[in-house]
């Protein structure tokens, strides 16, 4: 069992006697246990929507439903089932957000044409900062439940069995959208990024300058790279990464290699949302 599936599923005694304690108004136990799920939440919020901002906005919207919904739950399911079908159920029907709008009006930002660099050096982290953006604007492509089956049971890998009971589906259909669902993702990246197919012309570095000029990046203010120490990949499995990695990398790896972000500004929001 990975790392994830341990830290965010296996560990329900704890959860159980945590919603004890919060609904007999213990706010430290209410505080311990949205604090084990708030980063989960946020990094698949971020894969969704794309934008920092609107990722924290859903994450809030996620942790007030859980906090003024907590007295209905009555333990018939894990309490990790209750509140992943809540995040589901929001992620699907929430309002569009705005880098939606934005693939709705124009190319994605996969499409945006390839500048060859100057010749000034472009930071790595720049570089990797375009590479992490890219690959998760290329996951909008996908409609929003395609997107949310695709990180959660492929760049995460939930469980099967989980995965379909957050979607109300049996296991069959849940793999038969998941594979859907990879299968459209593969084809649009495939057409287009140099990392996963050499014949495509886009390259990172060629890409940044582009990006940059379009106000996409801002080297000074890097929104993707940053606030981690782990990439998805090895918060999964906890092992050092082959050194062929880079090479052999191939469309799933793509998605894992981006980072698992851990904002502080989570732990201020959670503050503030159980002090008001």
């Amino acid at each position: 069992m990975n790392t994830i599936a341990k830290q965010q599923f296996l560990d329900e005694p704890t959860d159980v006697l945590l919603i004890q304690e919060s609904l007999q108004g213990n706010k430290k136990s209410l505080e311990s246990l949205l604090a084990r799920h708030k980063d989960f939440i946020y990094n698949l919020s971020l894969r969704m929507f794309l934008d920092p901002d609107d990722a924290m906005d859903a994450t809030q919207d996620i942790l007030i439903k859980v906090i003024t919904s907590l007295q209905s739950f009555q333990g018939k399911s894990q309490f990790r089932t209750w509140l992943y079908r809540i995040v589901v159920n929001h992620f699907l029907n929430s309002e569009k957000r705005k880098m939606e709008h934005w693939i709705d009006r124009s190319s994605s930002i996969s499409e945006i044409k390839s500048q060859a660099e100057n010749e000034d050096e472009i930071p790595e982290e720049t570089i990797e900062e375009v590479r992490i953006l890219c690959s998760t604007a290329m996951l909008m492509c996908l409609n929003r439940e395609q997107r949310l089956l695709y990180i959660l049971g492929e760049v995460f890998e939930i469980d099967h069995n989980i995965g379909a009971t957050l979607f109300q589906l049996t296991k069959g259909n849940y793999r038969i959208k998941l594979h859907r669902a990879k299968k459209d993702l593969l084809e649009f990246v495939s057409g287009r990024c140099g990392l996963i197919n050499p014949s495509n012309s886009c390259r990172c570095k060629k890409k940044t300058k582009a990006l940059i000029q379009e106000g996409k990046v801002n080297s000074k203010q890097l929104k993707f790279n940053s606030s981690y120490t782990q990439s998805v990949l090895k918060i999964l499995y906890q092992q050092r990464i082959p050194t062929s990695y880079k090479i052999q990398i191939d469309m799933k790896n793509l998605f894992q290699e981006n980072p698992y972000q851990i904002k502080e500004e989570l732990d201020d929001l959670l503050e503030n949302l159980l002090t008001s």
